[in-house]
């Protein structure tokens, strides 16, 4: 199990229909298609003291919230880097690119109905 110290919670709300097949295959480059200008191929969480955003994006999604804990050293050298601030605002968005789906589909998830 790993203990709160030593991780990091990042947090996705999804789109109505992908919560139960994103807990069953992880996270797939099929499921965030690359085509510009409109899809980026990258698959937007929000960083972990902004679960409140995703919470705000769910009232529209009606997916439910979805948590992947990750190992701090991982998220501190993989997806830390990523971060930015969402349209100006504190709160930080993590967009994760496709190459990092297979570090992301290392780690526990788990999909909250809010």
């Amino acid at each position: 199990m790993l203990d709160s110290a030593h991780t990091i919670t990042i947090y996705k709300a999804l789109q109505k229909g992908k919560g139960q097949r994103l807990l069953k295959d992880g996270f797939q480059p099929a499921d965030f298609p690359y085509s510009p200008p409109n899809a980026d191929g990258k698959c937007y969480f929000v960083a972990p003291n902004s679960r409140s955003l995703a919470e705000e994006y769910n009232k529209y999604y009606k997916d439910g919230v979805l948590e992947v804990t990750i190992d701090r050293k991982i998220y501190d050298e993989y997806f830390k880097p990523l971060e930015k601030p969402y349209q100006g605002k504190l709160q930080l968005e993590l967009p994760i690119p496709q190459s990092l789906f297979p570090v992301l589909n290392q780690f526990p998830t788990i999909l909250k109905p809010e």
